[in-house]
């Protein structure tokens, strides 16, 4: 278990959480594969030429119009496919991380079509990416 110092996005848009987050201590281990010799500090960052995007829909409330972008690539170091969500509105962007891991592209299709089915996850991802 490693102590993890990052200060997060959030803490800038409210700054009265930065003395909070400073004043405790944050904890996380690593989860790895097995014979993963990667350090913890490193991040998946694939070649743009491998990462592949599909229009996924449109998200509406109101005047709000997002279009909704699925980003797969795969991970050889994993052996599966990584997925993540942008939302993309006029000159606005917002990007998850990669929430997504399966074994194929495919199954990252229908996880994201659960995930969505309702649409509230989406708002809500989109609502914890706002800047």
């Amino acid at each position: 278990m490693g102590k993890y110092r990052k200060t997060p996005q959030w803490v800038a848009q409210r700054p009265s959480a930065l003395l909070a987050w400073l004043s405790a201590e944050h904890y996380c281990s690593r989860m790895a594969a097995e014979g993963d010799t990667r350090s913890a500090s490193s991040r998946f960052d694939p070649p743009l030429s491998q990462i592949k995007a599909r229009q996924m829909g449109e998200l509406v409330r109101g005047d709000s119009r997002w279009d909704v972008l699925l980003e797969t690539v795969q991970d050889a170091g994993l052996g599966g496919i990584r997925g993540r969500v942008h939302f993309i509105s006029g000159n606005a962007h917002r990007l998850s991380g990669w929430i997504f891991l399966e074994w194929s592209e495919q199954e990252v299709l229908q996880r994201f079509s659960e995930f969505s089915s309702s649409g509230w996850e989406l708002w809500n991802l989109l609502n914890s990416l706002s800047v």
